[in-house]
């Protein structure tokens, strides 16, 4: 599991190493998307790529997931 190199701290607690995870990922994610983005979505996208990869830089993966959702799906694409 992925942990801070330093602590981070809100409202004087010290978050553990999966909350910080989420903090890192979605203030990078929100920094990204110049604030133009939901809480709620983004919150929705936290959840389901954490488990993936809780294991990498909150801010990588925050980095590929919007690179990633740039990319339009092919108009003939059908799941």
């Amino acid at each position: 599991m992925w942990k801070p190199n330093k602590p981070i701290v809100i409202a004087g607690r010290e978050l553990p190493p999966n909350e910080a995870w989420w903090h890192e990922f979605r203030s990078e994610f929100y920094d990204r998307c110049d604030g133009a983005v939901d809480r709620e979505w983004l919150d929705l996208l936290t959840s389901t790529l954490y488990p993936l990869n809780a294991d990498r830089d909150p801010r990588r993966a925050a980095e590929v997931a919007f690179v990633t959702l740039r990319v339009e799906l092919p108009g003939d694409y059908e799941s």
